[in-house]
């Protein structure tokens, strides 16, 4: 549903082709947010718009052959913001053009528009340093509690809730801790602030993981097989796009046979899903050797005509038999840093989800 719609006026004429309204949008807006063009004429029906963002001066969305809709007897048209756009913060500069049915074209209007962090996104950033338990760990536990119920439900329900009043000071005092080392060493991060403004372009750093079911337990493995890879999956089911920079790291353990084979992470940048000839390029990280242990990670440049990515869980240098090894904490994000791993955002629970599942064991005369 278009729950905000900021309307633009686009001018007749030869005049100025400059919006004169800045609206606001936030990074939660998902399938919510648009834009609609008012047009004073009616000489555009059957155009095809293209649209242009630019966020500093640099390019980050194009949409060609746009279908803005049917004009209506106000001649507007609505077009939703992709949500491509909501990973950014900050100003935005959008550009609309025409491209008419006999071969014209037209420059339209430059509109600019902020898009802000909401606070949701804000706690979801701050979010590992209290998400303690995946659903399914806490549904586990919810089931054998209400198997192995007895009667001494209340002295149950004293001992969980005192084990959670313990586990809530733990934290806030965790908090208050955090607070003050903050204020201990801000004035030194205010001192380097100038220098570290003229480094942080250089920087390219994005510690979302964008891989599900990536688990953080030892996952053993054969090497029988040339490679263990996952389905080809596209890239914009990632948010991801060509000219793009993504590192993929992987931990092994490569010392539980004594084979000769070499382990590292590998991903093929394919050009289609079916021609496994057709790759436009590959990622390759450095090769854990024969009985080591050690992060595997590369950092490549999504190459132009990628659509796909063959995703390997490992890759290796030989096949040298009926060998095995492990591997754990998989983690695909953008830029050309690898930060510990942590799961995807959707699979974690926050520590005001755990508090209601923790009570729903309590009712059950369960403990935690």
């Amino acid at each position: 549903m278009l729950r905000k719609i900021a309307e633009i006026k686009v001018p007749k004429g030869a005049g100025p082709r400059e919006a004169k309204t800045n609206p606001i949008f936030a990074t939660y807006d998902r399938q919510g947010a648009a834009f609609a063009f008012f047009f004073s004429d009616s000489n555009i029906a059957g155009a095809a718009a293209n649209l242009l963002f630019m966020v500093d001066g640099q390019k980050v969305f194009v949409d060609d052959g746009v279908t803005l809709g049917e004009t209506n007897e106000t001649h507007t048209f609505t077009y939703p913001l992709p949500d491509k756009l909501l990973n950014y913060t900050g100003k935005v500069d959008g550009y609309l053009y025409f491209d008419f049915e006999d071969g014209s074209h037209s420059d339209e209007i430059h509109f600019v528009f902020t898009i802000k962090k909401s606070q949701i996104d804000e706690e979801m950033e701050d979010a590992p340093d209290v998400y303690i338990k995946s659903f399914e760990d806490v549904k586990e536990r919810v089931e054998q509690a209400g198997d192995s119920a007895t009667k001494d439900i209340e002295k149950a329900k004293d001992d969980a809730e005192s084990q959670i009043g313990e586990y809530v000071g733990e934290v806030e005092s965790a908090k208050d801790t955090a607070v003050e080392d903050i204020d201990k060493a801000l004035p030194e991060v205010e001192d380097k602030l100038d220098e570290v403004a003229g480094k942080i372009s250089e920087l390219d750093i994005s510690d979302t993981n964008l891989l599900k079911g990536t688990s953080e337990e030892w996952e053993k493995f054969s090497l029988r097989a040339w490679a263990d890879q996952e389905s080809r999956i596209p890239i914009q089911d990632f948010g991801l796009e060509a000219g793009e920079t993504i590192t993929y790291s992987t931990e092994f353990d490569n010392s539980i046979d004594t084979n000769k084979t070499g382990l590292n992470v590998r991903i093929d940048f394919m050009k289609k899903r079916s021609d496994t000839q057709d790759i436009a390029g590959t990622l390759r990280g450095n090769f854990i050797g024969l009985g080591k242990k050690g992060i595997s990670s590369g950092t490549e440049k999504i190459p132009e005509g990628t659509k796909f990515l063959r995703i390997f869980k490992v890759s290796r240098d030989a096949n040298d038999g009926e060998k095995t090894a492990k591997y754990r904490k998989r983690k695909l994000q953008r830029g050309k840093y690898a930060t510990d791993w942590k799961p995807n955002p959707s699979e974690i629970v926050t520590q005001d989800q755990y508090d209601k599942l923790a009570n729903a064991i309590i009712n059950l005369g369960g403990s935690i």
